[in-house]
């Protein structure tokens, strides 16, 4: 059979080419086109206002604050009629006997027009729907669909590809004249070492830039900047707002988080390593310091068949220091850590993240002492966030070793998962004010900025009132971090008084410089502020 498998807005698409890889295994022609990039995109404080309170029925998007502003994550770009074109017309060249669309729930919109454009063009060929949104919300994606995938679908794509007549096929529900057949979802798989690796560069195509384009894995450049591979599947935790709380319900009584073999996992690494030239390997998985034994035997063999920098999330609830010493040695890098709230009544009440916050101050110390770079995420912009709450995440982030990287990214809220149906005092900050405490986030990473300084920062009503004072001294710090990180010179410029207090100092000077050009006057009264508060700090020493 001639298999179609479309990704709107999503070039990374594991699970598509997990799919596609399956597919040809079973001797299956395979095309995978990625109709456009996933691509971030600045908004206004303004936009992001009217984000955060769709209409009824649509999903809440997910943000991220960086110091240059808030970007909506994945931004789903306009399609030109000259896209529409080469992307119909190449389906229509190839004239597939079955198409399959992944989507997630931001990406359902352009699902809906992808698939009504594709039954204008091609109306005698069924169009399949699988991914994360199908799979929680199937009832709503079988009116749109011929068929829907829920759950895992590599076995449910070959059994449908070998006979399309097939109606009983376990995880696929469908269309037929006698309404509509729902077959129990697909017990999950086991052996995960039973999989081929997933496909990258094998007949892919993107449509983008009013262009289609080959994508063959000779593309070095291209795939070096989007690949990542995984070794397990499945999360330990259930956290309110992520669909696994969901998954975990629906493959009641499963083995839900599995592994793929240390040789397996391996394999791969050595064969996109030769593929695509790669600088190292991003483990995506939900979290990959776990497992003794497991990660044992991968330090033991990784660094003379593989030998490249490597990282991945890690938790205190299942990773320990014994964990991370044994990695170190075999090439670990980084690590990043779901922080995601420094409050012990949203981690625990609202996220269901029952951890230790000692504990992730405690395992980040040690792996700092061990030579890693350190990545934390943060969750903002949750309705049942409180000023007092934000504090605390403050706090916390004051306490953990100062990042590389530091990800604020807003709440997104998609039924139906458990934090949309919480019935608890909700807070519902305005936006100005979650941006106020974002970007004090942000400025914990930085060393020059000492935490009482931040802490006074916190206290201050106007800067509270117009955070946009505040970005101008965060952009700052970040823009001498990059200077220290790259110009020697620069370092000894900024540092030319000598003494720390001079340093900070002669960094707010800039800061208030930054803002001078880029903002309007009467934003210079959030920098006296700022600026008052730091002579206090010092005077105080």
């Amino acid at each position: 059979m001639r298999i179609a498998l479309l990704s709107p807005y999503d070039d990374r698409c594991y699970g598509m080419r997990m799919i596609a890889s399956v597919l040809r295994q079973h001797g299956h022609e395979v095309a995978l086109i990625i109709f456009k990039q996933f691509v971030v995109k600045p908004v206004s404080l303004e936009q992001l206002e009217a984000l955060r309170h769709p209409p009824p029925g649509k999903p809440s998007p997910a943000t991220e604050t960086l110091e240059e502003g808030d970007y909506y994550l994945s931004y789903p770009e306009p399609v030109s009629e000259t896209e529409w074109q080469l992307f119909l017309g190449k389906l229509t060249d190839y004239r597939p006997d079955l198409i399959g669309v992944g989507l997630t729930t931001p990406t359902y919109e352009a699902a809906l027009e992808v698939t009504r454009r594709l039954k204008s063009e091609l109306p005698n060929v069924p169009v399949i729907w699988g991914g994360i949104h199908p799979t929680i919300n199937p009832e709503q994606c079988i009116e749109q669909a011929d068929m829907v995938c829920i759950g895992e679908g590599e076995h449910a794509m070959v059994e449908l590809a070998q006979d399309p007549e097939r109606t009983d096929v376990l995880g696929l529900w469908r269309r037929s004249h006698g309404g509509i057949v729902r077959n129990r979802i697909r017990p999950l798989e086991q052996d995960l070492d039973s999989f081929p690796f997933a496909s990258w560069g094998e007949n892919e195509w993107i449509v983008d830039w009013n262009q289609l384009v080959a994508l063959p894995a000779s593309n070095r450049g291209y795939f070096r900047g989007i690949y990542f591979t995984m070794t397990q599947r499945g999360c330990p935790f259930s956290c309110t707002y992520c669909f696994n709380h969901v998954r975990k319900e629906q493959q009641r009584g499963e083995r839900y988080v599995r592994r793929r073999s240390v040789e397996h996992s391996l394999a791969e690494c050595e064969q996109r390593a030769r593929d695509f030239d790669l600088p190292g390997f991003p483990f995506n998985d939900d979290v990959f310091v776990k497992d003794l034994e497991w990660l044992e035997e991968f330090a033991e063999k990784y660094p003379r068949r593989v030998g490249l920098p490597f990282g991945g999330y890690i938790h205190p609830a299942v990773s320990d220091k014994e964990m991370v010493r044994v990695l170190a040695g075999a090439g670990l890098r980084f690590v990043t850590f779901g922080v995601q709230s420094g409050s012990q009544y949203i981690a625990h009440e609202v996220y269901n993240r029952r951890h230790s916050f000692d504990a992730i101050v405690e395992l980040a110390q040690f792996c700092e002492s061990q030579g890693l770079e350190l990545v934390y995420d943060v969750l903002s912009n949750c309705e049942y966030e409180s000023e007092a709450d934000c504090l605390q995440t403050l706090r916390l982030l004051m306490r953990l070793p100062r990042p590389r990287l530091l990800q604020v990214k807003g709440l997104g809220v998609f039924p139906p998962m458990k934090i949309s149906t919480l019935r608890l005092p909700k807070h519902c900050l305005p936006e100005t004010t979650f941006e106020f405490w974002n970007l004090l986030y942000l400025m914990t990473r930085h060393r020059e900025i000492a935490a009482e300084q931040l802490l006074a920062l916190s206290r201050d009503e106007y800067l509270k009132a117009h955070p946009e004072a505040l970005r101008a001294v965060a952009l700052a710090l970040k823009q001498k971090e990059a200077a220290v990180r790259n110009s020697r010179e620069e370092i000894e410029r900024l540092q030319k008084a000598g003494g720390r207090e001079a340093n900070v100092r002669g960094l707010w000077r800039k800061a208030r410089s930054l803002i001078g050009r880029r903002l309007p006057k009467p934003v210079a009264e959030g920098v006296r502020s700022v600026l008052t508060h730091l002579r206090r700090a010092e005077a105080g020493r």
